[in-house]
C-alpha cells in the first residue's frame, strides 16, 4: 500500500490490484472549499473559515492509516474522510451491512444483471427493493476488488461513532465510473478539538482471508470476547411464541431431562411473560409465581435458565411510562417516537399496548432502571440473556431530543451494554438480536445475523436470509463473537418442511459453527429428528471455509478442513436442478478422497 498527496489538497490511495485517485474529504456531505491547503510529506491540512481539517497519513507493516483530527468544527454531523475518489480497476465490492439481516454480500459490478443482486443467492422479498436501487451502505468494514484482488477499508475503533462506506456510481454523458466514500457519523456531537477513529486501508488476493485480518485488527482493538462455549438451548418462541406458561416450562423440562444425547445447556424463556413491554420484572398471568419461580424450575432440571429483553423497548400501557414519561425518546419536536404501532388485531406479542417506544437509555435513571433490571434476573439465576430489538437505540442524536444531547447513539448503546455485563457477569451468555453489530464488539458471546425463520421454505420466514448472511458474516465467526443463525426446526409436525429440507438447514446451520438453537417440543418429535439434533450440537469452537465466496453461483459450498478429515456441503438453495462442478484437487489437494455417507436412521457413518 501507498498514498500519493497533491498540491490542491487531493489524495489517491495507491494499492496494487486497485488505487482510489482523487480523494477530497467533505463535511456533510459536501467537498470542503479549503482557504488554503498545507501539504507535508505525510499531512494535509485544510484551512478552512475559522477551521481546519488535518489527514495524518503513515505506513504499518503494509496497511495504509489515515488519522483525522478537527479543530473548530464544533457541532458538525458528519465528516467524509475520503469523498468520492474514483476507484481505478474495480470489478466486485463486498458490503458489510449495519446488524441483523444485512444485506451484506458480494456484488459484481462489470455483470449488469448482477450489479444490483447478492451473488450468493437471491434477496428476499424484504429487501429486494433496496438491492435494486442501489448498492447498500457498509458499515465498518468495506473490500473493493478485482479477479487480481481486493483492497480493504475499515475502521477499528467503534466506541463513539458509525463508520460507513459507499460506492456508487457516476452516471452522465461523458462518465460512467464508480466512486468511493467514507464517512463517519458524528451525529452533530463534534467537539470543537477531536480526533477521529483511524481508517485502515490494507490489500489481499483472496477475499476471505483479507476480511479475516481486518475482522481480527478490529477484535483487538475493540476486545472482543470469545471465551464462552458455544451455546446449545432452547429457545421457546418458535414453537410456542409468546404462549409459553409456567405450567409448560414444568412439563418441557421434565421431559426433556429424560431424553438422551440432548444436553442443552439452557432453556431460555422468549417474548410474553410481562404484562407490558418494560415491565420486565413483573410477571403477567402466564407466571402466577413470577420469573424467580421459572428459573427455579429450570435449575432444578438441570439447565440453565435464559431470558428475552428488549431493553429499549416501553409499552404505552407500562408502569414505566405512567412513572417515568420523561425516560422515552423523543423527536425534536417534543413527539414520542413510534416505532410499533398495534391499533387492531392481533395485538403484537398478545400484550394490550398499541404503541411501543424508546427508552432513552441517555437518562442516568433510566440506566440504572437497566442496571437494577438486570442485576435482578442475574440473581434469580438467569444466565443467558436475548437482548432483542436492540437496534432501536441507533437513533441519530442531532434527530432526537435526548436527556444528554452529547451522547452519540453507539455511545449510549456501549453504556448500556457495559451496565448489562457489569450487570450479568462474566460467566454469563449475553446474545444480541436485531442489533447494530459494531458497537456489541466486547460485550456480546453471540449475534443474530440472519431474520427469523419459520418451518417453510418459501418467504415471509423462509431461509433466503439466512443462505445470504451466513457466507457473508463468516469472516468475524468466532472472532468477534459466536454467529447465531437463528432456530433449528426439527419437528415432524405442524410443519411446511419436507424431511430433506429439514435436514439440509439443520446440516447448514450446525457447518456454519454458530449457536445451535431449537424451539420443538424434542420430546414429542421422531426418532430421526432427535438424531438430527443429537448430531449438530455443537462440540467446540469452528469456523468453515467459503471457497467460492467472491463468485457467483446458484449452490452454497462451505467446506471444513478437520485432522480426521475434510467435511464438503453442498446445497441447492432453488427450486430446480442444477449441475454443480467442483474441483476437488483444487478443494481438498492431492491426498487420496473417501466419501462417508450419514445414515440418518441409522446415526451410523458408511463409506462408499
Amino acid at each position: 500500500m501507498d498514498y500519493r498527496l497533491y498540491e490542491d489538497g487531493s489524495f489517491d490511495i495507491e494499492g496494487s490490484y486497485l488505487t482510489l485517485c482523487h480523494a477530497y474529504p467533505a463535511i456533510e456531505g459536501q467537498a470542503v472549499h479549503a482557504q488554503a491547503v498545507t501539504v507535508t510529506e505525510d499531512t494535509i491540512t485544510y484551512q478552512l473559515h475559522q477551521a481546519s481539517i488535518r489527514l495524518q497519513f503513515s505506513i504499518h507493516e503494509g496497511s495504509l492509516e489515515i488519522q483525522a483530527s478537527l479543530t473548530g468544527l464544533a457541532g458538525i454531523h458528519d465528516i467524509g474522510i475520503v469523498n468520492a475518489a474514483y476507484i481505478a480497476g474495480i470489478r466486485r465490492v463486498f458490503v458489510q451491512g449495519f446488524g441483523m439481516e444485512g444485506p451484506s454480500g458480494v456484488y459484481d459490478l462489470a455483470d449488469p444483471a448482477a450489479s444490483a443482486n447478492l451473488m450468493t443467492v437471491q434477496p428476499s422479498a424484504r429487501i429486494q427493493k433496496q438491492l435494486s436501487e442501489q448498492i447498500p451502505d457498509s458499515h465498518g468494514i468495506t473490500a473493493l476488488g478485482n479477479d487480481s484482488g481486493y483492497l480493504f477499508a475499515f475502521a477499528a475503533d467503534h466506541t463513539r461513532y458509525s463508520t460507513c462506506f459507499r460506492t456508487g456510481k457516476t452516471s452522465s454523458f461523458f462518465d460512467n465510473k464508480y466512486t468511493f466514500s467514507c464517512a463517519i457519523n458524528l451525529e452533530g456531537t463534534a467537539a470543537d478539538r477531536q480526533a477521529l477513529p483511524t481508517l485502515h486501508f490494507r490489500e489481499a488476493a483472496d477475499l476471505a482471508a483479507g476480511l479475516d485480518s481486518c475482522a481480527r485488527e478490529i477484535a483487538g482493538q475493540m476486545r472482543a470476547r470469545n471465551v464462552m462455549p458455544p451455546a446449545f438451548h432452547w429457545c421457546s418462541w418458535y414453537y410456542l411464541y409468546q404462549n409459553l406458561d409456567q405450567a409448560t416450562l414444568s412439563g418441557y423440562c421434565k421431559e426433556f431431562s429424560k431424553e438422551e444425547n440432548v444436553p442443552f445447556k439452557y432453556i431460555q424463556i422468549d417474548a410474553g411473560y410481562c404484562p407490558s413491554r418494560g415491565d420486565w420484572l413483573t410477571p403477567n398471568h402466564l407466571f402466577p409465581g413470577g420469573l424467580k419461580e421459572a428459573a427455579a424450575t429450570i435449575i432444578h432440571a438441570g439447565y440453565q435458565p435464559g431470558i428475552w429483553i428488549a431493553p429499549f423497548m416501553v409499552g404505552d400501557r407500562s408502569e414505566l411510562i405512567k412513572n417515568h414519561p420523561d425516560w422515552i425518546l423523543t423527536d425534536l419536536e417534543g413527539n414520542r417516537i413510534s416505532m410499533i404501532e398495534s391499533y387492531t388485531e392481533p395485538k403484537v406479542w398478545g400484550n394490550l399496548d398499541s404503541n411501543y417506544y424508546i427508552l432513552d437509555a441517555s437518562h442516568p435513571d433510566a440506566l440504572h432502571y437497566l442496571k437494577t433490571v438486570f442485576e435482578t434476573f442475574r440473581s434469580w439465576g438467569f444466565t443467558l440473556f436475548k437482548t432483542d430489538f436492540m437496534i432501536w437505540n441507533m437513533q441519530d442524536t442531532s434527530k432526537v431530543r435526548r436527556h444528554d444531547p452529547g451522547l452519540t447513539s453507539v455511545e449510549i448503546m456501549r453504556n448500556v451494554l457495559k451496565v448489562i455485563r457489569e450487570a450479568i457477569g462474566e460467566d454469563s451468555y449475553l446474545l444480541g438480536c436485531i442489533a447494530p453489530y459494531m458497537p456489541f464488539i466486547g460485550y456480546a458471546d453471540g449475534m443474530r445475523i440472519a431474520g427469523d425463520v419459520g418451518a417453510q421454505w418459501a418467504e415471509t420466514f423462509g431461509p433466503v436470509n439466512l443462505l445470504q448472511e451466513i457466507p457473508a458474516d463468516n469472516y468475524f465467526q468466532n472472532i468477534f463473537w459466536q454467529n447465531d443463525p437463528d432456530s433449528v426446526l426439527l419437528r415432524d409436525f405442524e410443519t411446511g418442511l419436507t424431511t430433506e429440507e429439514t435436514r439440509s438447514l439443520a446440516l447448514l446451520q450446525a457447518m456454519s459453527g454458530g449457536c445451535i438453537t431449537t424451539s420443538d417440543p424434542v420430546h414429542l418429535i421422531g426418532k430421526d429428528r432427535k438424531a438430527i439434533l443429537k448430531m449438530i450440537r455443537p462440540e467446540g469452537r469452528v469456523r468453515p471455509e467459503f471457497p467460492y465466496l467472491s463468485e457467483k453461483r446458484d449452490e452454497l459450498v462451505m467446506l471444513h478442513r478437520l485432522k480426521q478429515g475434510n467435511l464438503l456441503y453442498i446445497l441447492n438453495p432453488t427450486d430446480k436442478e442444477i449441475p454443480v462442478l467442483l474441483e476437488l484437487k483444487k478443494l481438498l489437494g492431492d491426498k487420496t478422497w473417501y466419501q462417508y455417507r450419514f445414515d440418518w436412521n441409522e446415526e451410523a457413518a458408511v463409506t462408499s
